[in-house]
């Protein structure tokens, strides 16, 4: 009889902490910027768009893909771009996560547009749909890519990560 009013409380407790949580963030950029960024859906869907066709080799298909350039992600996330990017920030590299583990690393100059100016996208749909649950919410597209190892289904976090070397003294 004593475990009644203690799961009665669990219960209490339970349901008081159900609101406070939100909705899951779409996209996290974390790590060595001046700006983190947590985006949810709706100021995820009110960033600027573009679409692009590519070729993906998974599913031996030519698709177009819309999203936002990982390069204007970095940007509001305050990483340095074109003549600020020089010296020690040169040996940045970008870490892209997916809900499943995979990862994949970009340095900062090849994504620079002054610089290598290699176009990835960070897709929210294919063909004007959403992307399908095994490849959702979010896409890293890489038009480039040869072999599409660079295609990170369900991307969750962007994190930059400064050489060692940039950032300790000597």
């Amino acid at each position: 009889m004593k475990l009644l009013p203690l799961f009665a409380f669990c219960m209490v407790v339970q349901f008081t902490a159900w609101p406070q949580q939100g909705p899951a963030p779409l996209l996290e950029i974390n790590g060595d910027v001046p700006h983190p960024r947590i985006f949810q859906e709706q100021e995820w869907k009110q960033l600027k768009h573009i679409s692009v066709s590519a070729n993906n080799a998974h599913e031996k298909k030519t698709a177009t893909y819309s999203g936002v350039l990982l390069r204007d992600l970095l940007k509001e996330a305050g990483v340095p771009t074109s003549e600020n990017l020089r010296g020690k920030a040169m040996s940045t590299v970008i870490l892209i996560s997916a809900s499943d583990g995979y990862q994949v690393t970009f340095s900062i100059a090849e994504l620079d547009e002054s610089i290598g100016n290699l176009q990835v996208l960070v897709a929210d749909s294919e063909d004007e749909k959403p992307l399908a649950q095994t490849a959702g919410p979010l896409r890293l597209v890489v038009p480039a890519d040869k072999r599409p190892a660079l295609w990170v289904r369900m991307v969750r976090t962007i994190r930059v990560v400064a050489s060692p070397s940039a950032t300790s003294p000597r």
